[in-house]
């Protein structure tokens, strides 16, 4: 028998987030879901840091209703949680307690699978999410994080595939989210990571963003038996530009191979059909190309950084200086230590090259985040930063060593005391990530709301027609059937 390889599906969290500003709502994905949990995903990515954040502020729903309601249609399918382990989801680092109390509430919810990075790569700040998601029986995921730089050696990317199979994941994870991979890199981390592993999955997650995605995926199934176990994909209109390649496209070229891929290709085309048929009615692109931008291969800025610094300027009358804040996001970059430009790390540097632009003098003004960053409080820079930045930015203060969470104290107890009494542990993990004016203006949807939804392509279909007064009659076909409905001027 061949070989079997795996599908994650990302459309509804990754895909959103990165082709529709995350504004997918839950009674978007409802009428789908049933058809997405038969799919035969190895895991469906459901929610995570800016999906969270979305629902809350621009969506407003409970976030806990979405992975409630969806564990409901699939019952049988993996559920998937992002976390940046201290940072939990948000950009703040937090105790140890305030991670365990997430995880815990999460996982109520019906979240059974975490996706845990760090965007320094430093993997002392996802073990206690790892053991506290272990210890609820959520399997796990670690991701060794790829960018370009002096010190992003293949060394680098394989110790920290080590440290995550000393820490037990279930699964590793090779994570490109700017698409900054190219083909022969791509194999040979892929060749080094497989001499590590001890029984661990091994997972590819590409983003299509600078045109060597196609490439680089099909390159990594040219490894035959070294093939990652699972691939990232999406559908249209989720997929391709600064998203991950579509399902389609992966299936195609693994079985080309040799590959066996379970999955149910006509599930898959039902996805399809029915978020390209929600993007037409939004007014938003039904499909993406692939970017051929080889000079993000150089500046290595993501999309939704260069949509942010861009929106900045402007704001400022400035945005004609965009290529200077591009070559300044460099010279900060290499300031700083080389962090990787994914979340919170590259807002803190695009604000701070922003600034270093608009005002003339490098560093003169310096955002709290870059100076706690400097102070060690996200965990350790991968490369060495320019001790006449770190004089000017902190002084006589000394860097802590330690993990973060070490030298957080405690506050989950301390906070219900003082804001409390909440109605759940769901509440309290709310009022600690947002403030009391994201929360007092929240009007959630309720989750009875969402039963009421009609529950697939057909139903949504017939609910739309039947709401648009301007339709008298319609015709519904397909192999076997045709069904003709009028209405009367009623």
């Amino acid at each position: 028998m061949s070989r079997k390889i795996k599908l994650e599906d990302i459309s509804i969290r990754d895909g959103a987030q990165c082709l529709w500003a995350t504004r997918l709502a839950t009674d978007e994905i409802v009428p789908i879901a049933e058809t997405m949990g038969r799919a035969g995903f190895d895991i469906i990515d459901v929610t995570g840091g800016a999906a969270i954040d979305t629902s809350i502020i621009y969506l407003r729903e409970n976030p806990f209703d979405r992975i409630r309601i969806l564990r409901e249609l699939m019952p049988d399918s993996r559920l998937n949680f992002n976390t940046r382990g201290q940072s939990v989801f948000r950009w703040t680092q937090y105790p140890d307690d305030v991670a365990e109390l997430a995880l815990r509430v999460f996982g109520k919810a019906g979240i059974d699978s975490v996706m845990l990075f760090d965007p320094l790569n430093d993997m002392r700040n996802l073990e206690f999410s790892c053991r506290a998601a272990k210890n609820l029986g959520m399997y796990t995921i670690g991701s060794v994080t790829y960018t370009i730089s002096p010190y992003h050696t293949d060394e680098h990317f394989v110790e920290k595939a080590k440290e995550l199979v000393a820490m037990g994941v279930d699964a590793v994870s090779l994570k490109d989210p700017s698409g900054l991979l190219v083909p022969e890199r791509a194999q040979s981390l892929i060749r080094k990571f497989r001499e590590v592993l001890n029984g661990q999955a091994l997972q590819l997650h590409c983003h299509t963003s600078t045109g060597t995605g196609p490439d680089v995926h099909r390159a990594a199934m040219d490894l035959g038996d070294l093939t990652p176990d699972v691939f990232h994909g999406a559908v249209p209109p989720f997929a391709w530009g600064t998203s991950h390649p579509s399902h389609e496209f992966l299936i195609d070229n693994l079985e080309e191979r040799g590959f066996t891929v379970d999955i149910d290709r006509e599930a898959v085309r039902e996805m399809e059909a029915y978020f390209t048929g929600l993007a037409r009615r939004r007014g938003m692109p039904t499909s993406h190309e692939v970017p051929d931008d080889p000079a993000m291969l150089v500046h290595q800025v993501p999309g939704g950084m260069l949509a942010n610094l861009q929106r900045q300027l402007t704001e400022q009358g400035m945005a004609d200086r965009l290529p200077e804040v591009l070559d300044e996001v460099s010279r900060v970059r290499l300031d700083l230590g080389y962090p990787l430009l994914v979340s919170p790390m590259a807002q803190y540097v695009g604000i701070q090259a922003v600034l270093n632009v608009v005002t003339g003098d490098r560093y003169a003004m310096v955002p709290d985040e870059v100076r706690s960053y400097l102070l060690g409080y996200y965990g350790a820079t991968p490369g060495p930063v320019d001790p006449d930045v770190l004089d000017r930015v902190i002084g006589d203060a000394e860097p802590i060593t330690r993990r973060p969470g070490e030298v957080l104290e405690p506050m989950v107890e301390r906070f219900a005391a003082e804001n409390g009494p909440f109605e759940s542990d769901e509440a309290l993990a709310l009022a600690i990530f947002y403030s009391k004016t994201d929360l007092e203006k929240w009007n959630c949807k309720d989750w009875d709301g969402y039963r009421a939804t009609p529950r697939n392509a057909l139903g949504v279909l017939l609910d739309t027609v039947a709401r648009d007064p301007r339709i008298r009659s319609f015709r519904f076909e397909r192999p076997g059937a045709r069904t003709v409905v009028s209405f009367n001027e009623n």
